[in-house]
C-alpha cells in the first residue's frame, strides 16, 4: 500500500509548505485585488490636497508577478474647470534588480495621450503660479554644504504616444492659443549615468498643421546634445498675437521652413 506524498511529510515542513503557499494566495490577492483601489483613494486625495485642484482616477492595475502598474484616466482640473493634466494610460514596469544595484530599473515606461495646459493671464500670472509659490515655500531654506548624488535611472524603453500642450497667452490685443501635438517621443536605453549617450526622437504636429521633428542624442552629466530639428509649414499669421503689439506692419499670410544640424 502506498503512502501518500503528503502524509510522508514531516509535520514540521508541511506547517512550512502550508505557510508558503497561504502568503502566495495573498500576495495574488492583495496585488490583484486589494491594493489597486487603496492606490488609487489615497493617490487622489494626496494629489488633490498637494495641488489645491480637483482629481480623479478611472483605474489603477498592479501585476504583482510582472512588477508592473497602469493608471488610466488621469484628470486633474484647473482652477477654472478646464482640464490642466490628464492622461490615457501611464504604464510602469519595475525590474527586481533595482534591489540589487544603485540605479532603479524600469523595463519600460509608456504614456498615451498625455496633456498639459499652460496658460498665462491677463494679469501676467500663469496658470500654475499658485503651484510655484506654494512649493518654492515649502522648498528647505538652507543648502546642504555637498550636492545631493543625482538619481541613477535605468530606462529599458520610454514611449510617449499622442502627447500634446495648450498654450495661451491672454496678454496681447487679441489672445494667443495653440495646441501642440499629438507628440511622439521614443526613448530607447535611456540612462541617467554619466557620459551615457541617450538617442532620442520626436515628431508631432500642432492644430494648425505645422509638421516639427527633433532627433539626435544628448548626455546628462555633463550636459550636451547633438541633432537636427526641422519645423515645416509654419504660418507666421497664426502667431500675430505675439507680435502684434510690437510691430506696425501685418504679414497677411506666407509660411517657413527650417532645417538645422547642431551640437551644443
Amino acid at each position: 500500500m502506498k503512502v501518500p506524498i503528503w502524509n510522508s511529510i514531516s509535520p514540521r515542513k508541511r506547517k512550512i509548505a502550508l505557510w508558503i503557499f497561504w502568503l502566495f494566495v495573498f500576495y495574488t490577492v492583495a496585488g490583484f485585488f486589494i491594493l489597486p483601489p487603496i492606490v488609487r483613494s489615497v493617490a487622489v486625495k494626496q494629489i488633490s490636497s498637494q495641488l489645491d485642484r480637483e482629481v480623479s482616477i478611472q483605474k489603477v492595475k498592479i501585476n504583482p508577478f510582472a512588477l508592473s502598474a497602469t493608471v488610466d484616466g488621469l484628470l486633474i482640473k484647473d482652477k477654472d474647470g478646464q482640464p490642466f493634466v490628464s492622461w490615457d494610460e501611464v504604464y510602469v514596469n519595475f525590474q527586481i534588480s533595482s534591489f540589487f544595484g544603485k540605479a532603479w530599473v524600469f523595463k519600460e515606461v509608456s504614456t498615451t495621450r498625455p496633456f498639459v495646459r499652460a496658460q498665462m493671464n491677463w494679469d501676467y500670472t500663469f496658470n500654475f503660479s499658485d503651484l510655484i509659490a506654494k512649493f518654492s515655500t515649502n522648498a528647505p531654506s538652507s543648502v546642504p554644504k555637498q550636492p545631493s548624488k543625482p538619481l541613477v535611472l535605468h530606462i529599458g524603453r520610454l514611449h510617449i504616444a499622442g502627447a500634446s500642450l495648450s498654450l495661451a497667452d491672454l496678454t496681447p490685443r487679441k489672445p494667443f492659443r495653440r495646441v501642440i501635438g499629438p507628440l511622439d517621443v521614443t526613448l530607447e536605453n535611456f540612462r541617467t549615468d554619466p557620459d551615457n549617450k541617450n538617442p532620442y526622437s520626436f515628431a508631432g504636429t500642432t492644430d494648425a498643421g505645422e509638421i516639427f521633428s527633433w532627433s539626435g542624442f544628448f548626455y546628462l552629466d555633463p550636459l550636451r546634445s547633438q541633432g537636427e530639428l526641422t519645423l515645416d509649414k509654419i504660418s507666421l499669421n497664426k502667431y500675430a498675437p505675439l507680435y502684434q503689439d510690437l510691430v506696425r506692419f501685418e504679414i497677411r499670410d506666407g509660411s517657413i521652413g527650417l532645417h538645422a544640424n547642431y551640437s551644443f
